[in-house]
C-alpha cells in the first residue's frame, strides 16, 4: 500500500479564536475534535480492513475497533470504503490525552480505545460528492450499535448560541479539544480554547545555559505565501536537561549565522506549540529569506503568539507554506 499516504486524506483547517468568527451565512455543520491520531480507515470487503495513521503505522482487524468496524459494515451493501477518523482514547465518560492513546495502543487496555469517524472518502472506488452532513448521517447509519466505533458528535447549528451550548458541552464539560466546522464550500475552520500552532525552529537563543550546551529556548517561525519564514515568537524546550542538550548537539550542526543573542539555523525542525492568542509585535520580527539573509517583519508580519508552549516535535511535518502556513493557523487579526 505504498501508494495509499495518509498525508494526502488530511484535511487543513483554519485556525479562529472565537466562535463569534464563524460564518453563520452559510450552512455549517460543527463537529467535535478528539485529542487523537489522524487515522486513515480502508476497508475491503473479503480482503482486509486496516487503519494507517500519518507516521505510516497500520493497525489491522485484531485490532477489537477495527474488528468492529469490518463487522459493521460487512452487513452493508458496500465493496470498499475509505474513511476518515480520529483513533483516541477514554475513561469511563472522559477523554483522555495523545500519550495516553499512545500507551494503550502499545501495550494498554484496548477497550479504552475509541474510533471516531468524521468523514466518508469513498466508496467502492468512487470519491463521495454529497454534502458532508449526508456523509456523516450515511457512515452513522453503517455503524449503528457499535460500541468503540462511532461517528463524532455533530450538529447543524442555526444560532450561535447552539454552537456555544455544543461546546460548553463538549470541550468544557468532556474535554475536548475544540471544534471543526465546515461550511456550504468545504471551508474547514478550527476553534479550540487555545491556538495550535505547527511552527520550525528557525534559531537557537543565546541564554545562560547556552554555553553549557543546553538549549532552554528557540526562536519559531511560520511560512507566508512568499516563502518567507516568519518568527513569531519565543518558546522554552521545558526543564528537561537531557532534552535541552539534544536540542543542542541534534541542531548546531545546521547553524548559517551566530549573532550576540541567538544562533541562526537551518529550518528544517518542526515544533507543535501552544498559544493562549496572537499580539501586534510592536518590535520588529525577523524574517528569515529562502537564501539564508535576514529581514525585519513589519504590518501583518509583525503578530506574534502570546504565552507560546512546546508541546512536541512534528516528524510528520515539514517546513512548507502547506504545514506551517501562516494564512492558515494564523486567526485574521
Amino acid at each position: 500500500m505504498s501508494e495509499f499516504q495518509p498525508s494526502m486524506w488530511k484535511p487543513r483547517a483554519k485556525a479562529i479564536l472565537t466562535i463569534d468568527q464563524l460564518p453563520l451565512d452559510r450552512e455549517l455543520v460543527v463537529t467535535t475534535k478528539m485529542d487523537g491520531e489522524f487515522s486513515v480507515i480502508s476497508y475491503q470487503r473479503g480482503v482486509r480492513t486496516f487503519s494507517i495513521n500519518l507516521w505510516g503505522t497500520m493497525y489491522g482487524e485484531s485490532c477489537p475497533w477495527l474488528k468492529e468496524l469490518k463487522e459493521a459494515l460487512d452487513k452493508q451493501p458496500v465493496q470498499e470504503a475509505v474513511l476518515l477518523a480520529e483513533t483516541y482514547a477514554v475513561e469511563g465518560d472522559r477523554m483522555l490525552k495523545l500519550p495516553d492513546l499512545i500507551h494503550h495502543l502499545k501495550n494498554g487496555d484496548q477497550t479504552k480505545i475509541r474510533l471516531g469517524v468524521f468523514d466518508l472518502a469513498s466508496v467502492n472506488g468512487k470519491t463521495v460528492n454529497q454534502s458532508y452532513l449526508w456523509r456523516l448521517q450515511e457512515a452513522e447509519t453503517w455503524l449503528k450499535g457499535c460500541q468503540q466505533v462511532h461517528v463524532v458528535p455533530y450538529i447543524q447549528p442555526r444560532s450561535r448560541d447552539e454552537i456555544r451550548a455544543f461546546w460548553n458541552y463538549w470541550v468544557e464539560q468532556r474535554r475536548y479539544e475544540g471544534l471543526f466546522a465546515r461550511d456550504d464550500r468545504q471551508d474547514l475552520y478550527k476553534v479550540k480554547p487555545y491556538l495550535d500552532i505547527d511552527a520550525v525552529i528557525i534559531g537557537l537563543n543565546k541564554t545562560p545555559s547556552f554555553p553549557n550546551r543546553e538549549v532552554t529556548s528557540f526562536k519559531i517561525a511560520l511560512r507566508d505565501n512568499d516563502g518567507k519564514f516568519i518568527q513569531v515568537g519565543d518558546v522554552a524546550s521545558g526543564i528537561d536537561h537531557q532534552l535541552r542538550r539534544a536540542l543542542y548537539e541534534q541542531l548546531m550542526p545546521y547553524k548559517r549565522q551566530e549573532y550576540d543573542a541567538w544562533v541562526q539555523i537551518e529550518p528544517f525542525l518542526v515544533v507543535q506549540v501552544q498559544a493562549t492568542d496572537t499580539f501586534q509585535a510592536y518590535q520588529p520580527s525577523y524574517v528569515l529569506l529562502q537564501d539564508g539573509s535576514l529581514e525585519y517583519a513589519v504590518n501583518k508580519e509583525a503578530f506574534s503568539l502570546r504565552h507560546p508552549r512546546f508541546v512536541r516535535f512534528r516528524g510528520d511535518k515539514k517546513p512548507t507554506v502547506e504545514d506551517i502556513g501562516y494564512d492558515r493557523q494564523l486567526p485574521n487579526n
